[in-house]
């Protein structure tokens, strides 16, 4: 019995370790150290699909690096207004740990993160960036190709220049003054888990709870990877309220802060660096529809956010 066991087993061990790609010649991996890509000393390359903030590999795809450069095939969608914030899907293959360049800096990046087929790109567009066509470069760490989009004029009941944006403490928040005229009544529909809202500044849909917990770019990223945003300051008192009132079934609307998207810059004049300074999100919730605090980008305690559309 032992002579016949022992090949058997010394064949599992040399399968195994055959397996790890600890043996590849090159390996690249994201900032939080999870694998992305393995080329291995035949020139093979392994894009690796990894379930977010865990270490279970949903999949695993491997090709020359010919076939597993990143490839971008459509668009979606092809056109975005000036002045929206907008979730741009870009699909094709091999898109695992793909970053983006826009050809037009001032188009603000949000967090994203991409799949093997689909990456999506949350924008904020300028109001007064004009039309025209945008170059967007995807890369990895295996090639880069690149992929075209329009800007198209502002639409009218557009949302203002800046919707995320205070533009000057006491002064309210970034908005078109009057000029367009926006629709004030809730969504006729929303996605699963969302209730719609009417509001002055135009209806939306929001999660009906609380969608993660985090600090502010896992939150952001969290609403990101549901095809949705995290909710601006604005749109979160009007859905308090509306709650408090019992117009609407949201739940865990008071009694901790909640991140929002609202943001102004603390900007130190002492240092003469008008502009620069440090951004500082809104967070509202902890004890009424009103009370507000801020936090730092950077900061890394965990506080709720919840998600509009």
């Amino acid at each position: 019995m032992t002579a016949v066991l022992i090949p058997v087993l010394l064949t599992a061990v040399v399968v195994a370790v055959t397996a790890e790609p600890a043996l590849a010649v090159q390996t690249f991996t994201d900032e939080a150290g999870q694998l992305l890509y393995t080329i291995d000393d035949d020139g093979i390359v392994s894009m690796f699909e990894n379930s977010p903030g865990t270490d279970v590999t949903l999949s695993v795809t491997r090709g020359t690096r010919e076939q597993m450069k990143p490839q971008v095939t459509e668009v979606v969608p092809e056109a975005v207004p000036a002045g929206s914030f907008t979730v741009l899907k870009l699909r094709g293959k091999n898109l695992v740990g793909a970053t983006v360049k826009l050809s037009v800096p001032s188009i603000e990046v949000k967090a994203y993160t991409g799949k093997p087929k689909e990456l999506d790109v949350p924008l904020q567009v300028p109001l007064d960036l004009p039309p025209g066509e945008v170059a967007i470069e995807v890369a990895t760490p295996i090639g880069r190709t690149t992929a075209r989009f329009k800007i198209t004029e502002v639409q009218i009941g557009g949302s203002g220049p800046r919707p995320d944006v205070i533009t000057h403490p006491g002064m309210g928040y970034g908005a078109d003054e009057g000029a367009r005229a926006i629709p004030p009544t809730a969504p006729t529909s929303c996605p699963t888990g969302m209730v719609g809202v009417a509001a002055a500044g135009g209806g939306f849909c929001i999660d009906i709870d609380r969608t993660a917990r985090g600090a502010f770019r896992q939150v952001e990223q969290a609403c990101a990877m549901a095809e949705r945003r995290l909710c601006r300051l604005p749109e979160l008192q009007v859905a308090c309220e509306q709650a408090k009132a019992g117009n609407l079934p949201l739940k865990n609307m008071l009694g901790e802060w909640e991140w929002t998207s609202t943001f102004d810059i603390k900007v130190d004049h002492s240092t003469y660096t008008e502009g620069a300074g440090d951004l500082r999100y809104y967070l509202l919730g902890k004890t009424d529809c009103q009370g507000q605090r801020v936090a730092y980008e950077t900061d890394t305690k965990a506080y709720a956010g919840r998600c509009c559309k």
